[in-house]
């Protein structure tokens, strides 16, 4: 079989070509030209082996679209939201706010209308436009998922054609793979390489912010500026990846040879938590975890996992009792692998999440449990990044109240009491005059809450209408006060 690719690679290259003799006799071209003679099994292989490649190309082309994002950029004085304001003397004279349009690509998921695509390529837009196979545009909403740089454009369409998500974990050097987007604004492109490697850990700055990505597919399929977004597909015609970043050269920016793409099984996993609750967040130990060295795995007692070199204070892994020097061996009955499957299970457990965690310790064996926080990248402002048409209205969303963990300091001060911190609260909040930005809510209807998400369900259990009773403790300059806060659930 080697030999047979081997002459088929080779006689490849002389697909085509022609040696041609050109000579011009009373102003009459004559030409001749010699033919490569394939063997009937070397034409029959050929022509086999083409079609397989246009079968991959016409089936995924229909599930990738075009992506164009306008933003508006802030590059002149009083910059008011909807434009700049000057003052010529006469009042103030309004201008349109610039405009930047950005492209990318992204590939259908749902037949109903939902697309995936990187977020750097839709973060910031005011206006997300979507161009299908067929030439027809529809405008999109977008769920973002800064940190793992995913978004999905929501379109009002039906009966699109969807991609086959493939396994990302089976992706090998040496498979076979295909880059599909709109390279430099080129709709339909095709190009095919290999993949080249798994695993690659990079950092990677762009789009307002730098960025870890700690399991990309490496691929030589040429991949260029607009093919961010868009699917990496192998020989079945499955995705197995995103395409997203490149290593450029020349004074285009253009392909090396060496582009990236996040494995879909990434992907899936962020998209189902975009479309469950809105928002992605990841899960946040609070350590600092490296594979362990080959030679000290003797000495630690540990074939795999990951060795724990060191422990932020006042985090979920300091309070676990988690010390610089383990090994975590599980997540929950999970073997460890890595350290980037350490990374990803723990995000993808999600704030507020227990988990158990199997520890080496000295040789030792033991198991902790751990109460997850919010990663400190992943914890700004949702409604920035999340549409309200698309955000899932919660119980605090109705109430119009943010909370989270009670700061370190506040809780010392407090004498370590377990309660949920009150970030802020809206001025239409029927809480507005009872309750205050810095509370501790400790109870609700006497039922005692010590996370957002016991919050959460102690409020969703009450109907509209009810009387909700919440003890809160608030301080008062040097003194903690209890008060009790009365409300209406709306």
């Amino acid at each position: 079989m080697a030999k047979r690719w081997s002459l088929v690679l080779g006689l490849g290259v002389l697909i085509g070509a022609a040696i041609t003799y050109v000579a011009v006799q009373g102003g009459a071209v004559a030409q001749e030209r010699a033919v490569v003679a394939f063997t009937p099994q070397e034409r029959t292989t050929l022509t086999s082996l083409e079609s397989a490649l246009t079968r991959v190309a016409e089936t995924v082309q229909p599930t990738v679209v075009h992506i164009r994002a306008k933003r508006q950029v802030a590059t002149l004085p009083r910059d008011e939201g909807e434009g700049f304001q000057f003052d010529f003397g006469r009042g103030w004279i309004q201008i349109p706010r610039p405009r930047v349009e950005g492209q990318g690509s992204g590939v259908i998921i749902r037949s109903d209308g939902y697309i995936v695509t990187n977020d750097h390529v839709v973060g910031g837009a005011s206006d997300v436009e979507v161009t299908f196979y067929d030439g027809t545009k529809a405008k999109g909403e977008v769920l973002r998922a800064p940190s793992a740089d995913i978004a999905v454009i929501k379109v009002d369409r039906k009966n699109l054609p969807a991609a086959v998500l493939g396994d990302s974990s089976t992706v090998k050097p040496g498979q076979i793979v295909f880059a599909i987007g709109s390279p430099f604004g080129l709709e339909n492109t095709v190009t095919m390489g290999i993949i080249s490697a798994v695993g690659r850990r990079e950092v990677i700055p762009g789009a307002g912010r730098t960025r870890l990505y700690t399991d990309l597919i490496q691929t030589d399929a040429a991949i260029n500026s607009g093919n961010s977004g868009g699917p990496l597909v192998n020989s079945r015609g499955e995705v197995i990846g995103i395409n997203t970043a490149i290593v450029a050269g020349g004074l285009t920016g253009g392909n090396v040879g060496i582009g990236f793409a996040i494995p879909i099984n990434r992907v899936k996993a962020v998209v189902q938590r975009l479309l469950d609750k809105g928002v992605y967040r990841r899960g946040y130990l609070g350590v600092v975890p490296t594979d362990i060295p080959a030679d000290l795995k003797e000495e630690l007692k540990a074939e795999q996992g990951v060795l724990v070199r060191s422990v932020d204070q006042d985090t979920p892994a300091a309070r676990a009792g988690i010390e610089a020097g383990d090994v975590i061996t599980e997540v929950d009955g999970t073997p460890v692998k890595n350290e980037n499957h350490f990374r990803e299970m723990i995000a993808d457990k999600g704030p507020n999440a227990k988990v158990r965690l199997k520890v080496l310790r000295d040789g030792k064996p033991m198991t902790l449990e751990a109460t997850l926080g919010v990663h400190p990248d992943d914890a700004e402002d949702t409604e920035k990044i999340i549409p309200k048409r698309l955000q899932a209205e919660g119980v605090l969303d109705k109430l119009g109240i943010s909370v989270g963990e009670v700061p370190s300091i506040l809780l010392r001060e407090l004498g370590n009491v377990q309660g949920v911190y009150v970030r802020s609260v809206a001025p239409n909040s029927p809480l507005a005059d009872e309750l205050e930005a810095g509370d501790v809510i400790v109870s609700v209807n006497r039922t005692p809450v010590r996370t957002v998400a016991e919050l959460e369900r102690a409020l969703s259990q009450i109907p509209s209408g009810r009387f909700v009773q919440m003890q809160v403790l608030r301080r008062m300059g040097e003194r903690t006060m209890q008060v009790l806060v009365m409300f209406r659930m709306p």
